[in-house]
């Protein structure tokens, strides 16, 4: 229970993964429950858990056939971190340049979800590229994002997920979470939606823990972290958009993030307020309630929205 939640010495953290190399299907479920546990109430109960280990071993040794199931009450991290790790070279390495890799890529107007050989899922957001090995080898699963991407990993805890992007890394066992690493932008940004992750810059002593709800962001090699107060920082992805109070020059911004689509908004009702949440509705479907909802008008073009 105290690894799951990262407050093992190192004396345990070694006792621990010397287990792990022996039962890695075990860990991998161990993974799966602590990621489907809520977290808003985590009050770690070792010797509970270490109750519950024994009791499923002695079920397990029973009947094969039956999953090991372990109880944990309420954890508060979704998965294993798996030690630090050293920031590798973004360039491509004399390693890389024997292997075959393969390249993703959206263009300006498009979206993608993508299933990579491991079974993780990925999605590109407009303009974005996603390089990653024909075959993840050796001990990591390695890419590398030029843009802005969801990742929802899949477990293994023998084998972390590093995505490269501008000048940092981000390493993972299980979890999903987005990056924004444009070029043109000064700042790489992580967004957890659940998980932990470890996301670094500069050398693996300058590295920062995030967890569900926090925002890492790296400036210049810098690094900070914040929790995230944006409900629609993965509306692009998902379609759903929240709004509490905001005023429609706002909405916009939202709007044309996750429709890839224009939309101006006239001085005169830029500031109008609304409240409301739209759960993956079509473009005119929003574009109707914002204009019954805030009694203004809209017009629909090839060349975008506009509210007057």
């Amino acid at each position: 229970a105290r690894y799951l939640a990262g407050e093992c010495n190192d004396k345990e953290k070694k006792q621990i993964r010397e287990w792990i190399r022996e039962n890695p299907e075990t860990m991998d479920e161990l993974t799966r429950i602590w990621e489907n546990t809520p977290q808003n109430s985590f009050t770690p109960d070792v010797e509970q858990a270490l109750q519950n280990v024994h009791r499923s071993i002695d079920t397990r040794k029973k009947n094969r056939s039956r999953r090991l199931f372990i109880l944990i009450s309420s954890a508060a991290a979704i998965l294993i971190i798996v030690g630090l790790f050293g920031i590798r070279s973004l360039n491509t390495s004399e390693e890389d340049k024997t292997r075959t890799f393969l390249t993703l890529s959206t263009n300006a107007n498009e979206r993608k979800g993508f299933l990579l050989p491991d079974g993780s899922n990925i999605w590109l957001n407009a303009s974005s590229t996603l390089r990653y090995p024909e075959e993840f080898e050796g001990d990591t699963r390695e890419v590398y994002l030029e843009g802005e991407a969801f990742f929802d990993i899949t477990s293994n805890s023998d084998k972390p997920f590093i995505i490269m992007a501008n000048n940092t890394v981000t390493q993972v066992v299980v979890t999903s979470f987005s990056i924004r690493a444009v070029k043109k932008e000064p700042e790489v940004v992580v967004t957890v939606a659940t998980g932990i992750v470890n996301f670094s810059a500069g050398d693996e002593n300058h590295h920062i823990v995030l967890r569900q709800g926090e925002q890492g962001i790296c400036k210049e090699l810098k690094l900070e972290k914040k929790l995230n107060h944006d409900p629609n920082v993965f509306a692009w992805r998902t379609h759903v958009m929240v709004f509490r109070d905001t005023p429609l020059k706002d909405v916009a911004k939202i709007i044309e993030s996750t429709y890839r689509i224009p939309v101006t908004v006239d001085k005169s009702i830029a500031e109008l307020e609304i409240t409301t949440t739209f759960n993956k509705l079509q473009l005119q479907e929003v574009v109707n309630i914002i204009e019954m909802t805030l009694q203004v008008n809209a017009e629909i073009t090839k060349d975008g929205v506009l509210f007057k």
